[in-house]
């Protein structure tokens, strides 16, 4: 009996080591929003934090460098105070915004030909929509 606890705990040691050495996906680049292309998504991915530019136009809507291990960071979105946390779950970065008492979740997928970014972006309110955005580069 004991010897089957140690290979199942054993083979799930091996399993979740494998999964937690997954590199994050790569998603440095110039996204365009495909149904409004004034619509930009400009990521810079470093070892340990990423910049994140967003336009409407020519017009910088947000702009901020955060780590990737969750924890607040404080920016401006539009002018306005707020905090952003991001960290990787898998194979999605997920970002948490909160300006004041609205909170927002977004989830940054990248396809499988590395061209395509999916971005679900839910209100973590009662009522909160969940709408998902395609970007290409």
């Amino acid at each position: 009996m004991t010897r089957v606890v140690l290979s199942a705990f054993a083979c799930f040691f091996v399993i979740g080591s494998g999964a937690a050495q997954t590199s994050p996906p790569a998603l440095s680049g110039t996204w365009v929003l495909k149904t409004d292309p004034s619509v930009k998504l400009v990521v810079e991915q470093m070892p340990d934090k990423i910049h994140v530019q967003e336009f409407r136009g020519d017009q910088v809507l947000t702009e901020f460098t955060c780590n990737t291990v969750g924890k607040d960071c404080e920016i401006k979105d539009e002018g306005h105070p707020a905090k952003v946390a991001l960290w990787f779950n898998g194979p999605k970065l997920i970002e948490l915004m909160t300006k004041g008492n609205e909170v927002t979740r977004r989830r940054f997928t990248l396809a499988a030909d590395g061209h395509s970014l999916e971005v679900e972006r839910s209100a973590m309110s009662a009522d909160g929509k969940t709408e998902t955005l395609a970007y290409s580069r």
